[in-house]
């Protein structure tokens, strides 16, 4: 185990938007992130000594968690807190998903508990209520997941499904995003997320390659006056880290040391990778656009799914359409045993096809929101003959 601190920043630094205009400077910005990282086996048996390491005061605690999560890591930390000299540790179980009502349930218990801290214990779901709610409150979080399904766990978003009015108070017709800042820290029993079913962390893998559609998006949207943004340092570790997982899939699926801690590591990256790029469009482009419409058509066929498992098909898809390597892509994500296949998701061919003829319609409606949201879906719409042979080039339909 290892204990990882950097000071949870306000660092100024130059933007690494390049000037439009000869002679225009530079303008100077505040990065923050997450600076500590409690980290290896039997993490949790920690985290009392840790939080007052961290300077949390041993007082009152609220946990975010689920029926399940309280029974892997939520129980047993109310118990080391108690032990470790907290007065009052209190659990807000959610039952509804990341929508409005369970922020302001758990609002509403900050509210009455006053806790010196709040954690997040489980999957993106429990994690991004619980910052959403403490954001709000103006209190402070820590993250503990339990699975490796999404990049939650440190990033400085909170996602929402779409609602008439949103935990920010607009309205959306798709997912959104709350910009909540980084957490206090981050708790990561490798034992834990060792124990979890695979389909998760296959999950997250293919969330987080998805980087490599996003960032040729991203450029696409830069080289287009689309954004005044774009970092190449957050790209060059966003690449070198996407290249690691690909060419180490089949190590990270057998649960080898090295790699499978490297994977964890890099998925905790990501409120880094966000931050010292400047803009959340590091993690997802065209092929969350994608991703979104299989979500729908899941929706549609009473299909549960998980959202890196749409976004795995998503990626191969949009990685041929934007030229890439979308053979070694879909090897990687076969080795990790994600989806890569519409059978594979419980759709149908007819279906695949669908969303790809739609899938500009829904990056059109993203646009409402970011209006910087500039994909290749923007610039090449698919028609019903191109889309499905993409589709079947890839394999993701039978040919």
């Amino acid at each position: 185990m290892f204990v990882y601190r950097v000071c949870i920043a306000k660092v100024k630094i130059a933007s690494f938007a390049k000037p439009r205009l000869r002679g225009v400077s530079l303008e100077s910005r505040h990065v923050s992130f997450c600076g500590r990282f409690l980290f290896g086996e039997n993490a949790v048996e920690k985290i009392g000594s840790y939080c007052l390491e961290s300077g949390v005061d041993e007082r009152n605690a609220l946990l975010i968690d689920d029926k399940n999560t309280w029974k892997i890591a939520g129980e047993k930390i109310t118990r080391l807190l108690i032990e470790s000299g907290f007065s009052r540790v209190e659990t807000c179980v959610v039952s509804k998903g990341a929508v409005r009502s369970e922020v302001e349930e758990a609002r509403s218990k900050i509210r009455a508990l006053h806790p010196c801290i709040v954690f997040g214990v489980g999957g993106g779901v429990n994690i991004d209520i619980a910052k959403a709610s403490a954001f709000l409150e103006n209190c402070r979080w820590i993250t503990v997941p339990t699975i490796f399904a999404a990049d939650a766990m440190t990033g400085i978003k909170a996602t929402f499904r779409g609602e008439e009015i949103g935990v920010d108070g607009k309205p959306h017709e798709g997912d959104y995003d709350l910009t909540v800042g980084p957490p206090l820290a981050c708790v990561v029993d490798t034992e834990i997320v060792k124990e979890a079913p695979w389909r998760f962390q296959a999950a997250g893998f293919g969330d987080y390659i998805a980087k490599i559609s996003a960032v040729r998006d991203w450029n696409l949207a830069y080289s287009r006056r689309k954004t005044e943004v774009y970092s190449e340092y957050a790209v060059m570790l966003a690449r070198a880290q996407t290249d690691y997982l690909v060419e180490n899939a089949s190590r990270i699926k057998k649960r080898e040391e090295e790699p499978f801690n490297a994977f964890l590591l890099a998925m905790m990256n990501d409120g880094f990778l966000t931050q010292m790029g400047g803009d959340s469009r590091i993690l997802f482009g065209s092929e969350h656009v994608v991703a979104q419409g299989l979500m729908e058509e899941q929706t549609q066929a009473q299909v549960s799914g998980l959202h890196g498992e749409q976004v795995s098909i998503g990626t191969i898809l949009m990685a041929h359409m934007q030229g890439l390597d979308w053979a070694s892509v879909k090897k990687a994500l076969e080795e990790v045993e994600a989806p890569v296949t519409a059978k594979q998701v419980g759709l149908t061919d007819q279906a695949i096809i669908n969303v790809l003829t739609r899938a500009r319609r829904i990056n059109e409606s993203w646009l409402k929101d970011r209006p910087d949201f500039h994909t290749v879906l923007m610039e090449r719409p698919l028609t019903q003959k191109t889309a499905e042979n993409i589709a079947r080039e890839t394999g993701v339909i039978e040919s």
